[in-house]
């Protein structure tokens, strides 16, 4: 018996018409972001009717010792005070193709292109979010503002940073960063203090965390003189709104193997396991079982996957190793200025509408907040700027 085989051109294909993409993670940041200064990332939209740049002002406490009944006049204490000026770039994406492509094509590019648009215009605020954290803040509007493909991180990239803008910034802010585990391994020069991290002793984990929040508590003195004001912004934790008023907390941004370090710290794991409470679910909330964020003595730590893929320090920790950051965040730690809300655009050029293209543009600019000494006012350079609201530590990364 002979049969009757199919012929290769008369063989039925079907194409889906949902397409299934790739991975593109959602922000981790949007909870920890809000128009009130107390956040530890403010959105501002000042920028959003007109204007070129912001400027953030930026007040520190009084911290003279008054009179009593002594004579006041003449013994007024002045504010000290800063205006951190911001700007805003474009990002731009669009897709197009023709009548013809999609005439003969077994999905819909427009429909398609929509949510991918949106989806990039999500991630790059989230990059440039990310490359902010280990930015140094300048007063100076970011290099190449306007140019393709723009940039919209305010202050000097990590990578195209220089050694003397290096030891510059971790000279000014000596109070605020941690290099491994212990507070002596900081030098002014940066190079000497990131070789000092090594794989054995400096490892994230929440003796670490601690160490960084108290850093965090002590910024504004100075040490060799406790209760003495040294003239640089002291670093505000925030609240939860619904939680107790008095509970202060900081942020922790940790990268992907920061993050596993920390899960594997036996104070952390012990503390997960026997101290949350007990839920009808046992895997619901507990992050030993579901993943997630962990706290401990008053920081919560969130894994940022992007800081390991973005911010590796390749080669510059002891015996050459990696070396990835870690970020403690209090109020008003970055800047987001927005200039105009993502918006949905359409190619006006359209070849009689043969060609159809589908785009979204966004203005906006984000930065570390950072401020002056009251003796440098305007003319702040790079070794002028402290951090206002941030803690920066550097872990082995293996």
């Amino acid at each position: 018996m002979a049969l009757t085989t199919n012929h290769a051109n008369n063989e039925l294909i079907k194409f889906r018409r949902n397409v299934a993409t790739d991975f593109l993670r959602a922000s981790r940041f949007d909870p920890f972001m809000g128009s009130d200064s107390t956040n530890p990332i403010v959105r501002m939209s000042d920028l959003a009717g007109d204007g070129k740049e912001i400027r953030i002002p930026l007040v520190t406490q009084l911290i003279g010792s008054g009179v009593g009944v002594g004579t006041l006049v003449g013994n007024e204490e002045t504010l000290d005070s800063y205006g951190m000026p911001m700007w805003a770039d474009w990002a731009r994406n669009a897709v197009a193709n023709n009548r013809a492509a999609n005439k003969e094509n077994s999905f819909s590019v427009q429909s398609t292109a929509q949510s991918l648009l949106r989806g990039w215009a999500r991630r790059i605020v989230r990059d440039d979010i990310v490359d902010a954290l280990l930015s140094i803040p300048t007063s100076q509007i970011q290099a190449n503002r306007f140019t393709s493909p723009g940039n919209r991180v305010n202050g000097i990239k990590w990578s195209a940073a220089t050694a003397a803008n290096k030891n510059a910034w971790v000279t000014a802010n000596v109070d605020r960063v941690v290099f491994g585990s212990a507070i002596s391994n900081y030098s002014t020069t940066f190079a000497t203090a990131v070789a000092n991290v090594d794989s054995t002793n400096d490892k994230m984990t929440a003796a670490v965390g601690s160490l960084m929040k108290n850093v965090a508590q002590q910024t504004g003195v100075t040490a060799s003189n406790p209760g003495v004001y040294n003239g640089k912004p002291k670093i505000t934790p925030f609240s939860i709104k619904g939680t107790n008023n008095d509970q202060e907390w900081y942020l922790c941004l940790v990268g992907s193997r920061a993050m596993r370090d920390l899960k594997n710290d036996p104070t952390m794991y012990q503390a997960n396991r026997d101290a949350r409470e007990r839920e009808s679910g046992a895997t619901k909330n507990n992050p030993i079982f579901t993943g997630g964020g962990l706290i401990y003595d008053g920081v919560i730590y969130l894994e940022i996957p992007e800081i390991t893929q973005r911010l590796l320090l390749s080669g510059v920790g002891a015996s050459s190793i990696d070396v990835e950051p870690v970020f403690l965040l209090g109020q008003s730690a970055l800047g987001y200025v927005m200039g105009q809300m993502p918006r949905p655009t359409r190619r006006d050029e359209t070849d009689y509408d043969f060609i159809k293209g589908i785009g979204i543009e966004a203005q906006y600019g984000v930065g570390k907040i950072a401020k002056a000494p009251l003796s440098v006012g305007s003319a702040a350079t790079v070794g002028d700027l402290i951090d206002w609201g941030m803690v920066s530590h550097y872990e082995p990364r293996q």
